[in-house]
């Protein structure tokens, strides 16, 4: 039995909040999205598991890691990070960091989690289809973070489609990353919810927007994340907030976003007559 079947069965049988995150292209900021959402959400008392299924020198597992090495975190932190579980393309590649780990007796060479976290964000891969993986497919939301350009708009729409065709998707939320303050946000994500709805018979909620801020880059450039590093700083503000957001989103059964449901507009639910 292969290790993300072993956790995949774990998550199934917990409560946690199993959030599978994916980006429209690379450099969309989704991987950093994770890393700073699975530390602010530990800022707030939750027990975090980060699984990454995107290891490399650039993943969230990488990320992380030189966070951890780096010894330095902010005080509401209590010197702890979420725990990471890499899980490579190959069957048996399979690593953990962080504490609360023990060896599955059951599964030799596996790993086994001490305690059932509160909430699991998925870096998730996607197959050469564009579709998500069996475990990411066992998430209670799907997150979408794109820039807001008309090129990352067009994007966005190509991986709402090809996981609605492929896989049932019927409702996504956004994270508009690096936003400047200039552009009409609400504007530009109504227009795409409602062409998703339209077209794809796709549900599309703004979870939120990241600002763009120099910051970022200046935490990037110490080994660390904007949430560790600048706590104080608009964009730690805005990753804060969404972390408190997550914690409220509706309750439902997993998956059942590959249901017909009501569909919403980019603020908010509105049942379409």
């Amino acid at each position: 039995m292969g290790q993300a079947l072993v956790l995949r069965q774990l998550l199934a049988e917990s409560a946690a909040r199993v959030i599978a995150v994916t980006g429209c292209s690379e450099g969309g900021g989704r991987t950093a999205a994770v890393v700073n959402l699975a530390i602010a959400l530990t800022r707030q008392g939750m027990d975090v598991l980060v699984v990454d299924e995107r290891p490399g020198e650039r993943s969230a597992s990488a990320m992380l890691g030189a966070i951890r090495a780096a010894g330095v975190f902010g005080p509401a932190i209590h010197g702890t990070l979420p725990r990471v579980l890499a899980v490579g393309s190959r069957r048996r590649q399979f690593a953990a960091t962080g504490a609360g780990y023990t060896d599955d007796e059951n599964f030799p060479g596996h790993v086994a989690l001490e305690s059932t976290p509160d909430i699991v964000l998925i870096d998730a891969a996607l197959d050469g289809n564009g579709a998500l993986s069996q475990l990411a497919l066992q998430a209670h939301d799907v997150v979408v973070v794109m820039h807001l350009s008309a090129d990352a708009v067009a994007d966005a729409y190509v991986r709402m489609k090809r996981l609605r065709l492929a896989q049932g998707i019927a409702e996504f939320r956004l994270i508009v990353n690096l936003l400047d303050g200039e552009a009409d946000t609400h504007a530009v994500l109504e227009s795409l919810a409602g062409i998703a709805r339209d077209y794809l018979a796709v549900s599309v909620l703004n979870a939120g927007c990241i600002s763009a801020d120099p910051s970022i880059a200046q935490a990037v450039e110490l080994s660390r994340c904007v949430v560790d590093a600048f706590p104080a700083s608009p964009a730690a503000g805005d990753f804060a907030r969404l972390a408190a957001d997550m914690q409220s989103w509706s309750g439902r059964p997993a998956a059942s976003w590959r249901l017909p449901a009501t569909t919403h507009t980019a603020c908010g639910p509105a049942q379409v007559h």
